[in-house]
Formats: C-alpha cells, sequence, structure tokens
C-alpha cells in the first residue's frame, strides 16, 4: 500500500497531475502562491537585480541595501534559482531578464577560465575579491544552471551545467567519494575536515540537472552520491530511525562530541528526508526513498516540538537538543512533513503539517515588511534578532513543494 501511495505521489511530482480533492483542502495552495510572490520573490525582484547582472544580496528587515560588500557564488546562485522560480509561476518577463543576466554573471565573471570551476566571490564591477572553489557554492551555481535550462531551454545554460559538473566532480570529489568542502582555485590537494552540507545540495543539484536534461551520466551521479549518503553517512539507530551527522574528519568518521564540533542539525535531516524521498522520481534507486523515510522519524522524534510545530536547530552526540528555532529549518520541515503526509495519508503527519504552517504564518512571516524574520517573532521582541532579510531559497522550495504536490504549480 504503502509502495502505490509512494508512486502516485512521485508521478505528480513529477507532471504536477491531479491529485485527490481532499489533498487540495488541507494545501493552502492559494497562501503557498500568494506568500511565494508577494512576501519574498516580487520583493527580491524589486531591489535586488543590477544593470551588470550581479545580484545585491543583502538587505536589512525594512529592505534597505546593506552596503556593497562582494557577492559570493552562494547568494548570487540562489537569487537566480528564485528568479527563474519567479518567472515560472508568473510568467512575468523581469524575472526571466533578472534570471538570465544573473546566470550570464556568474558564467562571465565568476567562471574561471584557467582552472574550471567558479570563484567563490566577486565585487560589483565583476574583479574577483576570492579565487577559492567553495564547494557549497557550486552546488547552487549547479542548481541555477538547471533550472534556467529547464525554464527555457536554452543549450549554453544545459552545457554550462554539465561543464560545471565535470569540474566539480573532478576537483572537488575526494578519493572517499564525497567532497572537499573547498580548495584553492588550481583545486590542489588539501586536508581538514568534512562536512555534509555541500554533499546535500550537490545531490539536489544534480536532481535538478537530471531532471531537466534528462542525462544519463547525471542521473548516475545523483546516484552516486545518494548512495554515499545513505551508505557511508546515515547512522541506523535501535529504535529503526537513522540519521546523517552534520560534520567529520577527513575519513568521514562523525566527529565524535560536542566538544569535538560533533552534532546533529535537525533541518538538515527534514531536508534529506524530502530530498531522498523525492528522488525516485529522477529514476534514483527506492532504497533513497526509504532512507528518507528513516531520517524523518528520527527528525520527528528529537526534533519536532509537538507543543507549538517546527523544527528544533540540533542534536548532540551526548544528547541534549538545542530547542532555538530558525527560518530555514522551519521552511524545510515544512516541506517534509508535507511530503510525508500526502505520501502516508498519515493525520499525525498532517497535524505536524497544520502546526507548522501557523507557527511560519504567525512567528517567520514578517508582517510589516514582508519576507521572513531569521528567528520566531516572539522570540526578536525579547531579544535582539538580526536585522536581515534571509535570502529566498529555502522558501521558494516549500512554496514550490506544496504547489507543485496540490497540481497548481
Amino acid at each position: 500500500m504503502r509502495r502505490r501511495i509512494l508512486g502516485s505521489l512521485l508521478a505528480c511530482l513529477a507532471s504536477a497531475c491531479d491529485v485527490v480533492p481532499a489533498w487540495r483542502r488541507r494545501i493552502d495552495t492559494a497562501w503557498h502562491r500568494r506568500s511565494l510572490l508577494d512576501d519574498h520573490l516580487s520583493r527580491w525582484l524589486a531591489v535586488a537585480p543590477t544593470d551588470s547582472g550581479l545580484f545585491r544580496t543583502s538587505f536589512t528587515r525594512d529592505w534597505k541595501f546593506n552596503g556593497s560588500a562582494p557577492t559570493d557564488l552562494t547568494a548570487q546562485s540562489r537569487l537566480v534559482y528564485a528568479m527563474a522560480i519567479g518567472y515560472e509561476l508568473t510568467l512575468d518577463r523581469r524575472y526571466l531578464d533578472a534570471a538570465t543576466q544573473g546566470a550570464d554573471f556568474v558564467l562571465k565573471h565568476f567562471r574561471d577560465p584557467l582552472h574550471g570551476g567558479f570563484y567563490r566571490s566577486v565585487a560589483a564591477d565583476g574583479r574577483v575579491s576570492n579565487t577559492d572553489k567553495h564547494t557549497y557554492g557550486h552546488a547552487f551555481a549547479l542548481l541555477a544552471l538547471a533550472h534556467m535550462f529547464r525554464i527555457g531551454r536554452e543549450a549554453r545554460f544545459r552545457d554550462a551545467a554539465l561543464l560545471a559538473w565535470k569540474d566539480i566532480d573532478g576537483g572537488l570529489r575526494d578519493s572517499g567519494g564525497g567532497f572537499r568542502p573547498e580548495a584553492p582555485r588550481d583545486f590542489a590537494p588539501t586536508s581538514g575536515l568534512r562536512t555534509q552540507n555541500p554533499l546535500m545540495h550537490m545531490f539536489e543539484a544534480l536532481l535538478a540537472l537530471s531532471d531537466a536534461t534528462d542525462d544519463g551520466t547525471v542521473r548516475e551521479a545523483a546516484a552516486s552520491v545518494g548512495h554515499f549518503a545513505v551508505y557511508r553517512l546515515m547512522q541506523g539507530l535501535p529504535d529503526g530511525t537513522a540519521c546523517i551527522p552534520e560534520w567529520y574528519d577527513e575519513r568521514w568518521r562523525p566527529l565524535p562530541t560536542r566538544d569535538a564540533g560533533g552534532y546533529i542539525d535537525i533541518g538538515h535531516q527534514f531536508e534529506w528526508s524530502h530530498l531522498l524521498l523525492g528522488a525516485e522520481k529522477s529514476g534514483q534507486s527506492p532504497i533513497l526513498a526509504a532512507s528518507g523515510e528513516r531520517i524523518l522519524q528520527y527528525a520527528i522524534k528529537q526534533g519536532f516540538d509537538e507543543s507549538d510545530g517546527g523544527s528544533f536547530n540540533r542534536v548532540y552526540p551526548e544528547g541534549k537538543i538545542d530547542r532555538d528555532k530558525y527560518w530555514w529549518e522551519q521552511a524545510e520541515c515544512l516541506r517534509a512533513l508535507l511530503a510525508a503526509a500526502v505520501v502516508t495519508g498519515r493525520n499525525d503527519m498532517w497535524r505536524r503539517y497544520e502546526q507548522t504552517e501557523v507557527l511560519i504564518r504567525q512567528q517567520f512571516v514578517d508582517s510589516q515588511y514582508g519576507g521572513w524574520s531569521f528567528m520566531p517573532a516572539s522570540v526578536c521582541v525579547r531579544s535582539e534578532c538580526p536585522n536581515e532579510q534571509p535570502d529566498p531559497y529555502h522558501m521558494t522550495g516549500m512554496h514550490m513543494a506544496a504547489l507543485t504536490m496540490a497540481g497548481t504549480r
């Protein structure tokens, strides 16, 4: 039964098929669409693009530009992705123009013509300010190029994405099958700690590129990253749940204690769960979806707030839970819970999803200025919260997932 329901969901994720009407009544698609466009994308469209294609990426809560610091590859690429989604939803050429100019800026100014890959950051005039190769940023550049090809079918973005993956695979992959977090400009060998975060987003980007291009090599690359995560990094627990720790030594052994830097990020467990669950629609092994279910169960058991909804911050190896809540974790939590609720039909999953949506609406959506706050509003009135708009990447993915599952994308 579960496999049949999962198959139905995956078909919907792939084609935005019609969904059981009861699901639509439980997913407030009007809110998801309105909030995505009004609270995020239209506001970023109004302030972020520049004539050169470089995005201004740092703003105060009331949308004042924070200054002219260099823009990094991650921030630029995330806004390319967000603008591409804005065009997909609205067919407004302003979004497409912003996305195209932003992607072209990446290829013209971030691209390293000598060694390949992308620089870490550039200044407003296009001059390179940091030549290091940052794996996390490369993952988002790959994601942005994949979506640019998907929405416009321009071969140059497909070719740039495939070349970027070749550089990533050849220059940032380590001997264990994971990725180094960073490297010098020429990709020379380095030593140091490892982290799952860039690997997770590389998996996300490869799935997107596989879906956009139907390229068998890319599909195999996504499989290799997914298998590395579930067979090498995922830790099964006696209760049947599983988790993926955050930090590792150079041989991909988890850091064992809090003092050593070890912890499990709850938001990333929710994120892994929906990425693995959705991987089957891209032709990936059912083992990945089954692993995503186990990781989701861990995230709920250890890090879900059953009283108020939403995701806590992290769990330490010694068992202590950091119960702070931040914006991006709530977006990934809601997205994962919705996917699980649709797959299983379980009322407890729908209850958690609805709880978390209420939390987000009441505590994270900024009713005064738009956008979201970094922490719950009830926390920010008692203590100082960052006066900064979080970038729209996590919220864009959350809202689009809901619209896709409801068949109204």
